[in-house]
Formats: structure tokens, C-alpha cells, sequence
């Protein structure tokens, strides 16, 4: 299933249900706004494309695991809220109450989680572009051993 840019975005504000009805605690704001969803895309598929081997170079539209590039654009984006977050993290203790502006951890858990799936599927990906090299290679290999088992009589196992 192929998809463009601007469908993949709409997939990844559902995938991050990050809407401005369920942000209640943003001011029912969303987020992350559409262009750094874009940016944290181009990021995911910046870093996949450099998956070896390097034989094809995809793009949104012919990425084949949509998924892994979901999951890769949500670790961006969950990275860069983290970033803003440990920035605006504060903790202010005032006769043993506390009281915590920002919790720069809140994604770490998740961020665990989808980088272990997403180490699954950058696996996957590797052995399709291993898969497509060799379907590259159009039937055949050549070797200067192709021919040695009928040329001579070979004794690997022995010194003689």
C-alpha cells in the first residue's frame, strides 16, 4: 500500500492520538503541530534509508513497511518532546509539597518499547534489501571456483 507524505502524517497524528480533544492536559492543544511531524518523517526516513546495503534509496511513497516508518518518526517525535520537557523540567519542594512542572521521563518507558519493535523491523528491512541485492544480481554469480570440483579430485579433510 503506498502513501504519500500527507497520508502518512494523518496515520501518525492517529498512531500518537494526538489530538486536541484528548490533550487535556496541553490545553486540549495538540502536541506536535504538522510540519514537525513531517520534519520527525523525513528524519525516520533519512535514518532508514542509511540502512545497509545500500542499494535503493526509498521514499514515503514506496517505503515498504509503513510501520517501521511510523514507529521510526514516533521515536523522533518522542525524542524531541523529551528534549523540550527536560528542558522545562522543575521540581519545587515548599513544606513537603511537591510540586513537578514538567516530567522530563514520561516517554522513557514508551520509548523503550517502540525502539525494541522498531530494532525488529529495521532487522526486517535489512534482509529485504539483502533479498533485493541478490534478486539484483539477475540469476547469477560468478566464481573462479565454479568449475574446481570437476577440474581436480579434492581431499579438504587430508594433507595428501
Amino acid at each position: 500500500m503506498a502513501m504519500t507524505v500527507t497520508q502518512y502524517k494523518e496515520v501518525f497524528r492517529k498512531f500518537l492520538k494526538d489530538h486536541e480533544a484528548l490533550n487535556r492536559l496541553l490545553n486540549f492543544q495538540e502536541e506536535n503541530k504538522d510540519d514537525m511531524l513531517e520534519i520527525y518523517l523525513e528524519m525516520a526516513l533519512g535514518f532508514l534509508n542509511a540502512v545497509p546495503p545500500f542499494i535503493v534509496i526509498f521514499g514515503a511513497s514506496d517505503f515498504p513497511i509503513p510501520s517501521l516508518l511510523i514507529h521510526q518518526a514516533t521515536i523522533e517525535a518522542l525524542i524531541s518532546n523529551s528534549v523540550l520537557s527536560a528542558r522545562n523540567d522543575l521540581t519545587y519542594n515548599n513544606g513537603g509539597i511537591t510540586v513537578k512542572a514538567q516530567d522530563a521521563q514520561r516517554y522513557t518507558d514508551i520509548l523503550n518499547l517502540l525502539m525494541r519493535r522498531a530494532d525488529i523491523e529495521i532487522h526486517a528491512l535489512a534482509q529485504l534489501k539483502v533479498s533485493m541485492n541478490v534478486n539484483a544480481g539477475w540469476g547469477h554469480s560468478s566464481s573462479p571456483y565454479l568449475r574446481l570440483h570437476y577440474q581436480l579430485t579434492l581431499y579438504p579433510n587430508s594433507i595428501l
